[in-house]
């Protein structure tokens, strides 16, 4: 189980942390765009979204090595595949009105979870296979932070407007 908390009220940047409460990640997070840096074990990463439409995101080593891409096959339906060790992944949104997915995995079920700890709290807890390095685990972490911006973004907009 990983808990991603940020590092302040209004910090971009999260703590990542295992079980037992031992800081295991870091991540700083850009403002601006959808890219991280990431630091697991003392090996520095970057996360990225690629592409026009956000459907493409990677995770690299510091030397370019990708260690993982994930992509979002429609625009329309809120799912995200990936493969690891010859293994098919697909992560789910559990309901159209929250913020929980659920990863499965091809042949077996559901195997994990990534959920934020409540509505307005910019924290989250992972529940996903150990069978899935460390530094895709917190990858994925990302990637469900990137979803909740894109939300809170969104919705923020939507209240502008109607308010405007």
């Amino acid at each position: 189980m990983l808990r991603a908390v940020p590092e302040g009220w209004f910090s971009s940047n999260f703590i990542v942390f295992d079980r037992a409460g031992t800081p295991v990640a870091r991540a700083g997070l850009s403002n601006w765009r959808e890219i991280a840096k990431l630091e697991v074990g003392g090996t520095r990463y970057e996360a990225r979204s690629k592409g026009r439409a956000g459907k493409k995101f990677v995770l690299e080593q510091e030397d370019g090595r990708v260690v993982a891409v994930v992509e979002k096959p429609s625009v329309w339906r809120n799912r995200f595949v990936f493969e690891h060790a010859g293994n098919r992944y697909e992560l789910r949104r559990v309901s159209v009105w929250g913020s929980a997915f659920v990863l499965w995995r091809e042949g077996v079920g559901p195997v994990g979870s990534v959920r934020s700890k409540a509505l307005f709290k910019r924290e989250w807890t992972a529940d996903l296979p150990e069978e899935l390095p460390l530094e895709v685990r917190v990858f994925i972490v990302w990637l469900m932070i990137i979803l909740w911006k894109r939300g809170a973004t969104a919705a923020a907009g939507g209240a502008a407007a109607a308010g405007g």
